[in-house]
């Protein structure tokens, strides 16, 4: 279908993926120096000014969830905590959801629902349907009308050209682009009419009766908003109302085709192949039928059933978690249509616009490293631990070509970063992964990253460099990302396979080639590093 292509869209040129929200570490270094650098720098650790937080974030009872309940709320940052979350979810709420209100009671999808239920009521299908069409529109597009993915969905529902076309909306590329480009002119026109003076006059035809400047704007104002009629005729995926409707039936149908919901947004995220691949692959693997999508992740493996894992984990995008998602965003809507002010206040805790590591540990950059004195008196109190040089786990890469005669005080974690690590390198190689996971970042100091700013590494023009990571702690550690395709694909196992259970936070960051990642700091007594 429309494959992921709203989630490539909003991640834009400098993208980055992952559970727990998004941060490029070399950007976020230079952040730091420049909020830090003017600090004299001593060999103890200085206080870090940071943003002032309205609240904290409370972490939930996680004895008390199930490993599903865990893997949906491992997706909350995801969903709630971005910048846009507030705007897409009130607009959603406000504008959106009364269409999918409306859509859900359409005849079109009576005999399917009926066909549905069983000995359910038609109507609480409809309830169910609605719920989930609600939250895979907040995912697809945040509820904008507008939205264009870099791979070419368009409109609140992300429909590519050709899939559209076959739900029974009308898509003439060529037209919408003639009509955009007369209306492109007319505002060029109007621009330069407003600018005349009042009593300005041109005649329609030569020789014929001069028309004032205020008739000629009338005439392309009036021509403007025929112009978006027609463009919505010309390319009814941008119309929310037949966009949204044309969804409602096309989920129904998957819906009948896949058994359940959480399978027919798969489909429509990822393509009705990608699903039939999926459960294919997973049934050949001695699944049984009928297949959950929870038995499907839980029971997917790279030992226990490497076809199915292979392909599962070789989607792009955050596929295998899009029906996570979709459940979060449930939780998200109901929750604002309870009070947009509690969830407001839940999405302040979540640090919008910071990695997850901000909201777990919001005051730590108090005591960030301001400089290899600092380093050093980390070890000697035990607060760091140094990486190993070299394992068959684990390999340590250049961390500082800045500063080479300091290299060895930059090698070197917190102990439940280090554990994390260890436990990290042991699913890896329990599963399958060959070569030795490298590691590409961990401690830093703010000294560091003022010579990093110097040197001009920074974030793209136009881009906002993400601020605040904790490598300045020693509570982050970064792992390149492997060449080998099948140890990529191992090492996101065991990625998720520790931050599904909330154990850790992690992301990939595009531009270093290389995931990010944190530990939790409630379950910081679980990562006990091996000496």
């Amino acid at each position: 279908m429309h494959l992921h292509a709203s989630h490539r869209k909003r991640m834009g040129s400098r993208r980055w993926e992952g559970q727990a929200g998004q941060v490029g570490r070399g950007a976020a270094r230079v952040a730091l120096a420049a909020a830090l650098v003017a600090l004299p720098l001593s060999g103890c650790r200085r206080e870090t000014p940071a943003p002032a937080k309205a609240l904290i974030y409370e972490h939930p009872n996680y004895a008390r969830l199930s490993p599903a309940e865990l893997l949906i709320e491992s997706q909350r940052k995801g969903v709630m905590g971005r910048k846009q979350s507030l705007r897409d979810v009130s607009r959603v709420v406000e504008t959106i959801a009364p269409l999918v209100a409306q859509s859900v009671e359409q005849k079109a999808i009576l005999a399917d629902l009926q066909a549905l239920a069983g000995r359910r009521p038609v109507a609480e299908l409809r309830e169910e349907l609605r719920r989930w069409q609600e939250a895979d529109l907040l995912l697809e597009s945040g509820g904008d009308p507008e939205a264009v993915s870099a791979a070419g969905a368009v409109g609140v529902a992300q429909w590519l050209a050709d899939t559209a076309r076959r739900a029974g909306l009308r898509v003439d590329e060529r037209e919408y682009a003639r009509i955009v480009a007369r209306a492109r002119r007319l505002r060029a026109a109007l621009s330069e009419l407003r600018q005349q003076p009042a009593e300005w006059q041109r005649a329609e035809q030569p020789g014929g009766p001069p028309l004032g400047r205020e008739q000629w704007i009338a005439r392309y104002e009036s021509e403007l908003a025929a112009l978006e009629r027609k463009r919505l005729e010309a390319d009814e995926r941008r119309d929310p109302r037949k966009a949204i409707f044309a969804q409602t039936r096309y989920l129904v149908r998957l819906w009948r085709r896949f058994g359940s919901l959480d399978w027919a947004l798969q489909a429509y995220h990822g393509g009705e192949r990608g699903a039939e691949r999926t459960l294919g692959y997973f049934l050949s693997e001695g699944g049984k039928s009928p297949v959950s999508f929870a038995d499907l992740y839980f029971g997917t493996s790279p030992r226990k059933t490497p076809k199915t894992f292979s392909y599962f984990y070789g989607r792009a995008d955050d596929h295998r978690y899009y029906a996570w998602r979709v459940q979060m965003a449930q939780e998200a809507l109901a929750l604002y249509r309870e009070s947009p002010e509690k969830f407001r206040a839940r999405w302040e805790t979540l640090a919008p616009g910071y990695p997850m590591d901000r909201a777990w540990y919001p005051n730590e950059l108090d005591a960030a490293f301001a400089d290899v004195a600092a380093l050093q008196a980390a070890y000697r109190s035990g607060r760091l631990l140094a990486l190993p040089d070299a394992g068959e786990s684990v390999v340590v890469e250049t961390l500082a070509p800045l500063d080479p005669e300091n290299e060895r005080w930059y090698r070197g974690l917190r102990p439940e970063a280090l554990g994390m690590l260890q436990r990290l390198a042991a699913i890896y190689r329990e599963e399958g992964g060959r070569a030795p996971l490298s590691v590409c970042g961990a401690t830093t100091t703010v000294e560091y990253a003022a010579r990093e700013q110097t040197r001009g590494d920074a974030a793209p023009d136009g881009e906002e460099a993400p601020a605040l990571t904790l490598h300045a702690t020693g509570l982050c550690v970064d792992v390149r990302r492997p060449a080998d395709l099948w140890d990529r694909k191992v090492l996101e196992y065991a990625l998720s396979a520790l931050g599904d259970r909330m154990r850790i936070a992690w992301l990939r960051d595009y531009p270093t080639n290389a995931y990010h990642l944190c530990p939790n700091p409630a379950f910081a007594r679980e990562f006990v590093p091996r000496r």
